[in-house]
């Protein structure tokens, strides 16, 4: 058990499934760890849901197992939360939620969607909030509850993020930082106030969004009955945090210009900061996205995303049963050259990822025979989500107000995988840098509360004090030009080729999405 006077710092990391509490020293060392898994329910077909007290309870686990691993709370100064951008609950006036809080990816808000296509459009939409429509965004929730669950609806006085949600149960005081009121349509990026004309217009009360604060903003200390559960001190300080993918790209170089941050985690993020947004609508139709990130001052970004990643590979364990572990995989799939003898994976698994977006998509192996083993769809596996993420850094390289990009920094579980990390830089042929921050998304978190708690004096003051390695991962010559030969001839137009039957099977056959 670690002894010692310094100050910790907790960061908590909420997904879906998953509640992690993190603690750090100042300089980003990890001190201890612990998580908890709330009940997910999947109660239809695409339907996934979590109830948010099950969440709140989760996270209260984790904290109070991290809090028992140190032997004196007190040194425990400030605690800020990281989560899924775009799942949120609805909160009635007496602060209990009246529906579950419908998960980031749920697909049961199309609808809702192609109604905001139509009486707001696209073309608009984009302008204000820098968002293209996609199902997943938090006004399409909303606007999903008033159609089908007019009661929770009308009790409905306050939407809270996820993260939002977390820290106001820890503190008792209601907030939502820039980077996670983004991901809800409500934002307009361009003077960074809730967009309080477009909201009337759908009918969403302007008072269900909460003051807008910071990264890094001093919220509150966490409340008496919450030290008691937990074990921290009530001293302990609560702060805002943000939406997962950014709060790690903050700390891993994004706000250099010119470094494009590659979070690899379950979905896979491909983001570049810029000092003010960009409108060009033939961006917008191609599927990326702008938001902003303010800690110290705003951070706009350009993003593209790959929606199931490391989701992809977490599907193909639990196909094949487990039946073979993480690092045999690797080792069998470096046997293979490139090109994993001919297989093809197409990884957009829930929705198509720029520049080809879809509110609704499955991924496809092509190129399969009697002698395909698993060795082979894993390899190829990894080669179709590097083939994706270089079509997304290719129409982020032609943004005419943008950055060169100089530098790729990549961070996350995903870039764990040495195979993974090979490919992808051989297939982008150029070196990556490896950040050697396993939990950045954690200790992001971690740092924003040391802001808000006093402890630092601004972002780049705790950037500069952390301690990790960096790692250069270089191209494989030999793998170079047969990389770039397949994703001419065949990746880059493989989705149209195929999309068309895709459409065909999802009309056929709805998609049950049940996995978390």
């Amino acid at each position: 058990m670690p002894s010692t006077n310094s100050p910790l710092l907790m960061g908590i990391d909420a997904g879906t499934s998953r509640v992690r509490a993190l603690l750090f020293e100042l300089d980003g060392t990890l001190v201890a760890e612990a998580s908890d898994d709330p009940t997910v329910k999947c109660s239809r077909p695409g339907w996934t849901s979590t109830e948010a007290e099950d969440l709140f309870k989760s996270c209260l686990n984790a904290i109070r197992s991290v809090v028992a691993m140190v032997d004196k709370s007190e040194r425990i100064r400030s605690v800020a939360v990281a989560s899924v951008a775009e799942a949120g609950v609805p909160i009635d006036a007496v602060g209990n939620a009246v529906y579950p809080i419908i998960a980031w990816y749920d697909c049961r808000t199309l609808p809702q969607a192609n109604w905001l296509k139509q009486h707001i459009g696209e073309e608009r939409l984009y302008r204000i909030t820098g968002l293209n429509v996609n199902p997943i965004f938090g006004l399409c929730k909303q606007l999903w509850i008033r159609e089908n669950a007019p009661e929770a609806f009308k009790k409905t006085v306050r939407w809270l993020n996820t993260a939002d949600f977390i820290a106001w149960k820890l503190c008792g005081v209601p907030a939502t930082d820039y980077s996670l009121a983004s991901r809800t349509f409500a934002l307009n990026i361009q003077n960074l106030e809730y967009e309080n004309e477009l909201l009337k217009e759908v009918g969403i009360p302007c008072n269900w969004y909460q003051t807008l604060v910071p990264s890094g903003t001093f919220l509150g200390n966490v409340l008496p009955k919450n030290a008691k559960i937990t074990g921290l001190s009530s001293d302990c300080k609560v702060s805002s945090g943000g939406h997962d993918h950014l709060v790690g790209a903050l700390i891993a170089g994004a706000t250099n210009q010119g470094t494009l941050i590659n979070s690899m985690g379950t979905a896979e993020a491909v983001t570049l900061f810029l000092d003010k947004p960009i409108y060009d609508k033939a961006v917008g139709s191609h599927g990326y996205v702008q938001g902003v990130i303010v800690a110290d001052r705003p951070y706009y970004y350009h993003l593209g995303g790959l929606f199931t990643s490391g989701g992809a590979v977490q599907w193909f364990h639990r196909l094949t049963e487990q039946r073979y572990s993480h690092e045999e995989l690797i080792k069998d799939a470096w046997g293979l050259p490139p090109g994993a003898n001919g297989v093809l994976f197409l990884p957009q698994m829930r929705v198509g990822s720029p520049p080809n977006p879809a509110d609704m998509s499955r991924g496809a192996f092509i190129g399969l025979g009697t002698d395909t083993d698993h060795s082979m769809l894993y390899r190829s596996m990894l080669e179709g989500m590097a083939f994706d993420v270089k079509m997304i850094v290719e129409g982020i390289s032609q943004l005419k107000k943008a950055p060169e990009i100089e530098n790729i920094h990549c961070f996350g579980g995903e870039s764990r995988n040495d195979l993974l990390m090979k490919i992808k830089a051989s297939v982008l042929n150029r070196a990556l840098t490896k950040m050697d921050m396993p939990e950045t998304v954690s200790l992001g978190a971690a740092i924003l509360g040391g802001i808000g708690a006093g402890i630092f004096t601004n972002l780049q003051e705790a950037i500069n004090g952390l301690r990790f390695n960096t790692y250069g991962i270089l191209p494989q010559s030999e793998w170079v030009e047969t990389y770039q030969k397949f994703y001419d001839d065949v990746y880059s137009d493989a989705w149209k080729q195929i999309r068309p039957l895709q459409e065909k099977l999802l009309k056929a056959c709805p998609p049950n999405d049940n996995d978390s």
